[in-house]
């Protein structure tokens, strides 16, 4: 029998159902891709196209790692899309994802206002997507709570100078999406963008990745245990840190245990890494300056009782696409 297109494609759908593999059209239609070197719409016009010997045999190599390895897609074409860009991607980073793009527009709206000298209107007031807003009694109240309830003294944050430049750090940036979809949007005159990781691959892969996608410029790669080995001030701290804790990384699915186990597990209750960057983060911000993490979606009251602890500010938590908590983030007022 001669394998065209879309006899490939509806075999391979089967094979991977048989494995509980994910998405198995999709990935099958993705590994073919690749393989072929064409457009999704191209292979659907050419579907009863025969396949080569050649391009039969590569095909197989990867539909095999999938199902049998679990290997995921990501990894398997060295590639991801992340802010409408393209990274390359090893086993050496996670895996950008959709839902960090959440992260980022709220620190790219945060970095544009403090440009102008302003704050966003969600600092400003009680917006209606918020989660949870820290209140002087340590309890979490939902959007109907009032803005007299909100931790501290109101500061005056609505509008300063206008910020001539920004300095932004991205703390365990692996591939570098965060710090790079930042850099496409923010003029480069107006910012310094400083990637931090532990891992000397993830910088390397960081870099590679701005080079590639024409970022280089104001662009600082530094090796660093969070924020130990940097001195200086920031406007903007962004990060997605490892949050999975010890007993959760024993449930994950097969493809997220092939990514590093240094950029997920963060001890027994996945919160060590918030311990020691949110009190870190604090000292480095500039007066006005915000820290936004990213956190697993139950850990939105404990994050954000240790931004309270370190001294932030209109701290809030607030959802992803799935309407599920992301981020918190918190101001630093004095």
């Amino acid at each position: 029998m001669k394998w065209t297109i879309q006899k490939i494609l509806d075999w391979t759908k089967g094979y991977f159902e048989s494995w509980n593999v994910d998405n198995p059209m999709l990935d099958a239609q993705c590994l073919l891709q690749h393989v072929l070197g064409i457009t999704k719409v191209q292979m659907m016009i050419d579907s009863a196209r025969p396949l080569e010997d050649e391009e039969l045999a590569r095909y197989k190599a990867l539909i095999t790692r999938r199902a049998k390895e679990r290997i995921p897609v990501a990894y398997l074409l060295g590639k991801r899309e992340f802010w409408s860009m393209m990274f390359r991607v090893t086993p050496d980073v996670l895996i950008p994802r959709p839902d960090t793009e959440c992260v980022v527009e709220r620190a790219l709206e945060f970095a544009l206002e403090r440009l102008e000298g302003r704050m966003p209107r969600w600092l400003l007031e009680q917006p209606i997507k918020i989660v949870y807003d820290f209140v002087r009694d340590s309890r979490f109240h939902d959007e109907d709570a009032q803005n007299d309830e909100i931790t501290g003294t109101p500061v005056e944050i609505g509008r300063s100078e206008p910020a001539k430049t920004l300095t932004i750090l991205d703390v365990g940036t692996g591939s570098g999406a965060i710090a790079l979809a930042l850099a496409s949007e923010i003029p480069v005159s107006s910012r310094t963008i400083v990637a931090i990781d532990i891992s000397p691959a993830a910088l390397a892969l960081a870099r590679e990745n701005a080079q590639s996608n024409g970022l280089m410029e104001n662009m600082t790669f530094l090796e660093s245990d969070v924020l130990d080995n940097y001195k200086a001030t920031a406007d903007l701290i962004v990060s997605n840190p490892p949050y999975i804790s010890q007993e959760e990384m024993k449930t994950l699915m097969p493809e997220v245990r092939c990514e590093p186990r240094l950029a997920l597990e963060a001890g027994m209750d996945g919160l060590d890494v918030y311990r020691k960057l949110i009190p870190q983060s604090y000292k480095a911000l500039v007066e006005g300056g915000m820290l936004i993490v990213e956190i697993g979606c139950t850990q939105a009251e404990q994050v954000s009782a240790l931004f309270a602890e370190s001294g932030f500010e209109r701290i809030r938590a607030f959802e992803d696409y799935a309407h599920k908590p992301r981020m918190v983030l918190g101001i630093k007022t004095r």
